[in-house]
């Protein structure tokens, strides 16, 4: 007899099935259309571009699981049960596809394969569903926060894997156990639950069976109408979220034209940022349905982990229930013009005085953020916590004026001096005064224009550094030559501050500078100014063949230009955020070091490149006080200790400046020495002439 079953053995007055059916697609559809037109409330925003990129990166995150892959046993778990329900699915797709089509394909040979392979991923999918829930009950990690909604989708999954291997038992019990041994065998799960029900009546096993199959059709059309409501609902958010992520890179904020929106309305002034849950673009609400809420972000988080307010996890939480609350009320008001948005409902911000309880977030987790992106390096589904974050510091800033008084003054320095800094004795010339280096505006010309940067320029650490480079440069032999007096602010401080138009306005004067002189190339020790000038100029036109001093030297050693001496007995590396993850560049600082090192010499921290942990000075905290209960710099210093490295390379004026920080606090006895990679280097240089 050909290895085969009836589909719907045992089962009378199937029709129904159907009206089930139909009220559980129902439910599905009306919880995906109430979320899409929450998100229609959003502006318009461009993610349809590119869509063999968009394509190509869905599969790698959905099938992949590449992100899922750096968490190695919360991967495990997502595997077993996303390709456990995969194959159920897809086992009961061929089942329906055979009934509708009349053609009988699940028999011979390859009936055996499918029911072997259904029950083995279905008990796969038990177990990992078993290890979620000791991963919730037992380890409870820190970062991860179970809800009732938790609770039910694991208990629903677990719920239908067990009746069906149960209705599966019963029916080979019947059928197959004593008929046909062999077939009975290719159904692991089921065999084994039909072992253990031998012995009870037939008649009694079929009316088991029948009553269990409308039950498991229920729990099954329970869960089909749940899917799009609850927290399984990232099974068709999260997807469409990574479909419609970024490709510009996590380093590039929103470009909203100020100019051009004040010229055309001068009221415009009381919207910019995003001061109400309607001002964010559809996107960035698609984003709030999307997030799973499974922490990891919150886990990685320097801000929230030196004890601020801040977590990305709760914030993303927050603004997601803000939404739902808020929204009907926003799209009545749509429909009905005379209609007041949400009157009674809670404000978006909550100011730092004066507070209610009734904001979806505060100013204190707005200004937490270090930018350092983290969180979306984490996040499974590419949420996009930074331009959110962002968009509401412009509003802050640029709308109501409230900030600290220390963003509020190097925000006043930029305006007024072109750089952030309070209290400098010096200006853009002084560190080059007795050097003999090209200087553009006196008529010289060059290869490339070295872009110091106004920590580079005004801070006496970091002068030695760009002092340094100089001297790696001229010899390699490259020609370069510097802007001097004529260098202004890249912008970005204000831009990650919030405010936009300094930003732009210090943009636009860059790009006019670089156009007067034909700068094609620049280099740059600064990661904040090759970020701005590689991803967020191209929107003023500016456009560049940008380079990070570490890439450049790396290329010289490479091509014999610079030789170096493997001098250092211990080193290790500290990558700065917006040079690592935000640019991705890993290797070429380690590539310098291992060649500085002496052999075995050079050893990364157990947090680093792309899970490095930030200095704490992005975002503008270069500038402001961090007064969390646990300095960030601090936090850093000691992985630095745990690494037992002699010396820490850095590659950013800024994570320099808060080293130095740590270690007048923290290391007093000067046991650690940090360095940036060119002093490394032209230390190096120096010793081997």
């Amino acid at each position: 007899m050909e290895p085969t079953r009836e589909i719907y053995w045992n089962i009378v007055g199937g029709a129904l099935l159907y009206v089930l059916a139909l009220v559980a697609v129902a439910f599905f559809a009306w919880g995906v259309l109430r979320r899409v037109r929450l998100w229609h409330l959003g502006n318009p925003e461009e993610r349809w571009d590119r869509v063999g990129e968009r394509v190509g990166g869905l599969l790698m995150e959905v099938i992949g699981l590449r992100r899922h892959r750096r968490r190695s046993f919360p991967a495990l778990i997502h595997v077993l049960i996303f390709y456990g329900f995969l194959a159920q699915f897809v086992a009961t797709s061929m089942i329906s596809l055979q009934e509708w089509s009349g053609v009988h394909f699940l028999r011979g040979s390859f009936y055996q394969g499918y029911s072997l392979l259904s029950d083995v991923f279905g008990i796969l999918a038990i177990v990992g569903l078993c290890m979620a829930l000791w991963r919730r009950l037992v380890l409870r990690p820190a970062h991860l926060h179970s809800f009732m909604d938790d609770w039910f989708s694991l208990g629903l999954l677990l719920v239908l894997f067990f009746q069906g291997f149960v209705l599966e038992g019963c029916r080979i019990a019947v059928t197959e156990l004593h008929q046909q041994p062999d077939l009975a065998a290719w159904s692991p799960a089921g065999h084994a639950v039909a072992l253990l029900l031998d012995g009870i009546g037939s008649d009694q096993l079929s009316a088991m069976h029948r009553s269990l199959w409308w039950i498991h059709g229920a729990t099954a059309f329970l869960f089909i109408g749940y899917l799009s409501h609850g927290k399984l609902g990232h099974i068709l958010y999260g997807p469409l979220n990574i479909f419609l992520r970024n490709l510009d890179g996590s380093g590039k904020l929103s470009h909203p034209d100020i100019e051009a929106v004040l010229d055309s309305d001068p009221d415009a002034l009381e919207n910019l940022g995003v001061g109400r849950i309607d001002q964010f673009t559809w996107k960035q609400l698609l984003n709030l349905d999307a997030c799973v809420n499974c922490g990891r972000c919150e886990e990685v988080c320097p801000a929230h982990s030196s004890g601020a307010a801040l977590s990305p996890r709760k914030l993303v939480q927050d603004l997601k229930q803000h939404l739902h609350q808020a929204g009907p009320a926003f799209l009545d008001a749509t429909s009905d013009a005379e209609a007041d948005p949400a009157p009674d409902l809670p404000t978006l911000v909550e100011p730092s005085s004066g507070a209610t309880g009734r904001a979806a977030v505060t100013e204190e987790e707005i200004w937490g953020c270090r930018t350092c992106g983290a969180c979306q390096t984490e996040c499974p589904v590419f949420v996009e916590h930074i331009p959110t974050i962002i968009d509401m510091r412009r509003n802050l800033v640029m709308t109501e004026a409230r900030m600290g008084e220390e963003t509020q003054q190097f925000l006043k320095n930029i305006e007024d001096r072109a750089h952030p800094w309070v209290g400098t004795p010096h200006d853009r010339e002084g560190w080059f005064a007795d050097l003999d280096i090209k200087v553009l505006g006196r008529g010289d010309t060059a290869e490339y224009l070295f872009w110091v940067g106004c920590t580079g320029a005004m801070v006496d650490r970091n002068i030695k550094v760009t002092r340094a480079m100089v001297r790696v440069l001229q010899a390699a032999g490259v020609d370069f030559a510097v802007l001097g007096a004529e260098e202004s602010c890249t912008g970005d401080p204000a831009r990650r501050a919030g405010e936009e138009l300094s930003f732009q306005t210090c943009a636009k004067t860059n790009v006019e500078t670089f156009e007067r002189y034909g700068v094609e190339k620049i280099i740059t020790t600064c990661p904040h100014c090759l970020n701005s000038f590689k991803n967020e100029y191209a929107d003023f036109d500016g456009r560049y063949e940008v380079v990070h001093h570490t890439e450049l030297i790396a290329d010289l050693v490479r091509s014999g230009r610079l030789r170096l001496r493997k001098e250092i007995p211990s080193l290790t590396y500290h990558d700065p955020c917006y040079l690592g993850r935000h640019n991705e560049v890993y290797d070429e600082p380690r590539e310098i070091l291992g060649g500085l090192s002496q052999p075995g010499g050079f050893r990364d921290m157990e947090r680093s490149r792309s899970r490095a942990l930030c200095c704490g000075s992005g975002g503008g905290y270069a500038w402001m006080d961090d007064s969390a209960p646990e300095r960030i710099n601090h936090q850093r210093l000691e992985d630095v200790r745990s690494s037992e490295a002699s010396t820490a390379a850095v590659s950013c004026p800024f994570c320099m400046q808060m080293f130095d920080e740590a270690l007048g606090a923290k290391d007093p006895e000067g046991s650690i020495r940090v360095a940036d990679i060119a002093e490394l280097v032209a230390d190096a240089l120096d010793e081997q002439a």
